[in-house]
């Protein structure tokens, strides 16, 4: 599950900030590690801290962890949810698994064309693909370049698209509008988070 803690504030602001580098280490710390996602403060007050996959006990221990929850400085409330749909990039599982990444590079005389032929590609998938986590397109500022950054379950799925031949249809329409083109996969190999 992924949880989003609610973090409410039981202390005056200036404890909060006087423990604010012990607590800014021990973020970093789980987000390097994988367990958080995503934190930050609530314009009210408080902050918002969204987890990677974990189970209830993982997701208790890392609020014990917590220097604020051990020095009584703030109180954590629970929202979890079956974490079914994230945008290609966001990694929601907290250990390595199957997942890989494609990283598809194509140079192009017309970005326009290009990125139009290749979204058709890969709404085809988005359709009819099992392992498809989603797709964004990019396109460089030069506009000379597309990338698509497209995430699966794991490699076999990815594999099964070229048995499709209304994919590969599509595909290679694709690279009829580029110059060239390549695609690897990628697996995690570290999380690094700012450190500020």
């Amino acid at each position: 599950m992924i949880y989003v803690l609610t973090l409410t504030y039981l202390t005056p602001r200036e404890t909060v900030v006087a423990h604010m580098a012990e607590h800014k280490s021990w973020l970093r710390e789980h987000g390097d590690q994988g367990r958080i996602l995503l934190s930050g403060p609530r314009p009210e007050g408080g902050a918002v801290i969204v987890t990677a996959d974990l189970d209830e006990s993982q997701v208790h221990e890392l609020i014990e962890s917590d220097p604020w929850s051990k020095l009584g400085i703030a109180a954590y409330e629970q929202l979890s949810f079956e974490g079914r749909n994230a945008s290609p990039g966001v990694i929601t599982a907290a250990e390595p698994d199957d997942s890989v990444l494609l990283i598809n590079v194509a140079t192009t005389n017309n970005a326009a064309a290009s990125v139009d032929a290749l979204a058709s590609a890969v709404d085809h998938v988005a359709a009819s693909a099992a392992g498809f986590r989603g797709s964004r397109l990019l396109t460089s500022v030069e506009g000379d370049a597309i990338v698509n950054f497209a995430a699966w379950t794991d490699q076999k799925q990815f594999d099964a698209i070229f048995e499709d031949p209304e994919f590969t249809r599509r595909y290679q329409e694709f690279a009829q509008t580029t110059t060239s083109a390549k695609y690897r996969l990628y697996r995690t190999s570290r999380v690094i988070t700012p450190n500020r």
